[in-house]
This record gives C-alpha cells, sequence and structure tokens, in this order.
C-alpha cells in the first residue's frame, strides 16, 4: 500500500514535465514549420510564450496560410518589408490569456482578449478581441473571426503542451483597423448595404470632433446604417443643420461605461436602454431571432474595430423616436425619418460619398475646421500625414480616391490570392 501511494505521488510530480515544451511541439507538427520560424525571428515573444506563468491559448496558422501572409489586407506590409515590431504585434494577436479548448467554447459567439494591446490596433480594454465559435454541422468545427470578418478556421485542435494548448488554423487572424478603414473595406464585399455613406456623413460637416472621437476613444461601440438606409432617408437627412446632423450621428454611437468596455452582441440584453453620445437612450431587443435597436433590425453584428465594435443597421435612427418599436415580421424595418421611398436603390446616390476621409482623423478640428490627421505604423511614430477630408461636398457623385485606392488594393489582394491558388494547383 505504502509503494502504491509513493507511485501515485511520484506519477503526480512527473506527469507535468511529460507535456513537451512550445518549441517541440511546434517541431513535432510538420505542418507548423513556417510559424516557427516567424516565432524565432522574435526572440522576446518566444520567451515570453515559454515562461507564462499562466495557460496560454495559440492560434497556430499552418504552413499553407503563412505562405500567403503578403496578400493579406493589414499583415502584407509587414511580412514583406520584414518589419519586426509589426510582424510582433501580429503574432501577439494569435495568443490569447487561458486555456481555451474545444469542450469549454460552444455555439454561441464569445469574444477573447489577446496579447495585443499596441494602440495603433487595440485600443480597447485588456487587449485586443478575437471571436470564437463551435459552428453546429455533421463534424462541429471551431472558427475564429478577427478583423474584417476574417474567418480562421481550425484545422487541428486542443494540442496540448506544457504552457497551454494550441490550435492549428487555416489562415492567420487580422488585426482591426480605424472605423473608416474596416467601414469602407466592408463596403467592397457588400456595396449595396456598405457603409460609405454613414462614413461620409461623420465627414460632412467642418467640426470633425466626432470624426476624431470615434477614431481615438478607447471601447467605442458604433451602430452603422448601411447604405440603403442612408440613400432612403435622402433629402431629409441631407437636408439637416450642420448642428442637427452631428446630434443625429452621436446618437448612433455609445462609449464604455465605467471601464465596461465595448458592447458586443454576446452581452446584449432584451429590452435593455443604453445611453448614447448624444444623451438619449437605445433599446435593444430581441425577437423573431434578430436584434433590434430600436426599430432597426441588427444585420451584421460585431465588426471588430481597432478602438471597439461595429454593428450594421437596416435602419438611419433617430433622437426625435426613441420609443420606435420593429416589425420583426417585415424583413426591412420603416424609415423612422422621412421617406422617398425609392423603388430602386442606387449606390451613387448615397449620400455623402463624396466626403469621405483621404485619411483617418485622430484630433480635433483646426482654425480652418479641419484637422491634422495620423496614419501610424509601428510603435512611438509612424507617416504623418497633414490632410483635409475631400474638398468636394453634397449628397451624390462617386466616393473619393481613397476609397478607389482601396478598391485597387483590394483587387490586387485578390488577385494574388488567384495566382497563389492557381501556382498550388500546377504544383
Amino acid at each position: 500500500m505504502y509503494f502504491l501511494s509513493l507511485s501515485i505521488l511520484l506519477a503526480s510530480l512527473i506527469s507535468p514535465s511529460l507535456q513537451a515544451s512550445l518549441q517541440d511541439t511546434l517541431a513535432s507538427h510538420p505542418n507548423l514549420t513556417s510559424f516557427a520560424e516567424q516565432l524565432g525571428k522574435l526572440p522576446g515573444i518566444l520567451d515570453r510564450l515559454e515562461s507564462s506563468d499562466t495557460p496560454l491559448t495559440i492560434l497556430a496558422p499552418d504552413n499553407a496560410a503563412m505562405a500567403k501572409t503578403i496578400y493579406y489586407p493589414v499583415l502584407g506590409p509587414a511580412f514583406q518589408s520584414a518589419d519586426p515590431e509589426e510582424t510582433r504585434f501580429i503574432m501577439q494577436y494569435h495568443v490569447l490569456p487561458g486555456q481555451h479548448t474545444s469542450d469549454m467554447m460552444n455555439s454561441t459567439f464569445q469574444y477573447y482578449s489577446t496579447w495585443l494591446d499596441n494602440s495603433t490596433y487595440a485600443n480597447v480594454t485588456g487587449g485586443q478581441k478575437v471571436g470564437g465559435v463551435i459552428q453546429a454541422g455533421a463534424i462541429p468545427q471551431m472558427v475564429w473571426t478577427s478583423g474584417f470578418s476574417s474567418r480562421s478556421i481550425v484545422r487541428e485542435a486542443d494540442i496540448e503542451f506544457d504552457g497551454g494548448v494550441l490550435h492549428i488554423i487555416d489562415s492567420l487572424v487580422i488585426p482591426p483597423t480605424s472605423f473608416p478603414d474596416t467601414a469602407s473595406r466592408f463596403s467592397l464585399a457588400v456595396e449595396l448595404y456598405g457603409l460609405n455613406s454613414f462614413v461620409g456623413a461623420m465627414y460632412a460637416t467642418p467640426n470633425t470632433t466626432l470624426a476624431s472621437l470615434l477614431n481615438t476613444t478607447t471601447d467605442v461601440t458604433i451602430f452603422a446604417p448601411n447604405n440603403v438606409a442612408m440613400e432612403s432617408v435622402t433629402p431629409t437627412i441631407t437636408d439637416l443643420s450642420n448642428a442637427t446632423l452631428q446630434d443625429l450621428l452621436a446618437y448612433h454611437v455609445v462609449l464604455s461605461q465605467s471601464g465596461s468596455g465595448s458592447l458586443f452582441s454576446t452581452s446584449f440584453g432584451n429590452d435593455t436602454k443604453i445611453t448614447t453620445l448624444q444623451g438619449e437612450s437605445l433599446t435593444l431587443t430581441f425577437s423573431s431571432n434578430s436584434w433590434f435597436v430600436n426599430s432597426a433590425r441588427i444585420i451584421n453584428q460585431d465588426l471588430l474595430l481597432s478602438n471597439g465594435v461595429m454593428h450594421v443597421l437596416d435602419n438611419v435612427l433617430s433622437p426625435n423616436a426613441t420609443n420606435a418599436q420593429p416589425v420583426p415580421a417585415s424583413a426591412t424595418q420603416a424609415p423612422v425619418l422621412q421617406t422617398t421611398l425609392a423603388a430602386e436603390f442606387n449606390s451613387s446616390m448615397a449620400p455623402f460619398t463624396t466626403n469621405l476621409p483621404n485619411a483617418v482623423v485622430t484630433t480635433e478640428q483646426g482654425t480652418d475646421g479641419y484637422v491634422g490627421s495620423v496614419t501610424v505604423s509601428g510603435t512611438g511614430g509612424g507617416a504623418i500625414q497633414t490632410s483635409r477630408p475631400s474638398s468636394s461636398s453634397g449628397s451624390g457623385g462617386s466616393s473619393s480616391g481613397a476609397v478607389n485606392a482601396r478598391v485597387g488594393e483590394m483587387v490586387m489582394i485578390w488577385v494574388g490570392v488567384v495566382v497563389f491558388g492557381l501556382a498550388l494547383l500546377m504544383a
């Protein structure tokens, strides 16, 4: 009996050391050699991973994912230039404090903090977030979401090492960017239901205080009406005075209360009232498997931003219609502002698109009503460009040169992905 007890005690002492180190675990998986090599170039982060006192979860891109890094938005320039600081931030975004195994996750999205805390990509409390979920199916599948609603599917889950657990993913998680950049890229994917009109409205008046706030405030939550919603209330919304327009837009913004963080859909409560930046309250309700904000349906939720989160609406909200009630049986909610109810949407007629910014405003307006804007690259600096929002105005017309440039960028990204795919097929 004595020897049996001693054997059990010795086994309990020895077994933890039998788990492989992170480097040994990576070395034992041939499809993780590129990820291991990238970590090897960043000794600081590798040392931190190996010496962590608390369990970690690592999202490890496989070799195929690492091979196409140059085609990713945000990630491409960092890997092409082998920028150690930028690649460090990207790798930090793949590390989650705590052990998150498949049996601890469920079919409802949860949002987890990461090690990424650089203010350019993570002006949020507790580190930038990634979303994780177990999607139902014949074979349940773990999926992680990141900036631009990018999806990373887990190819192999729950690989244990002596510091936590590792999941092999098929694409890198992408750090979120600013509100204007995220909204513009979202608009490229779904132009009819894009957000260019709402972004342009933020820059449509000489007072850029609100635009600056949305780009710099920690833990902001934005409820953004899509282009169809904005056009449906034209010319009512374009005829508003500058002050009234700013007031209406501020009604779509919620700031963190007492460090509570951004408002993700996972923390929504049915029939809950939340106070907006404008001062009046919004009411969240859940009905017919949809969330509503006042009478507006949320049609895309939890788009990650560098400083918070954004939810896309099918209707423009109004501080003068705080009691508007949804009609869940209707696919599209009726506007609360006066509407022309155009029979067919024309993306070129969405209001404010000619006011889209050429750069992200990060300080309040100067004496002439505009500001110097800063584009940060890396830590503690970057390329500073003093620029105004697009000088043209009006409710119609095409978007600015900035959006055209982004269109070209996205086209090149997708062309690169196609070429890469063809090369693999021919190999």
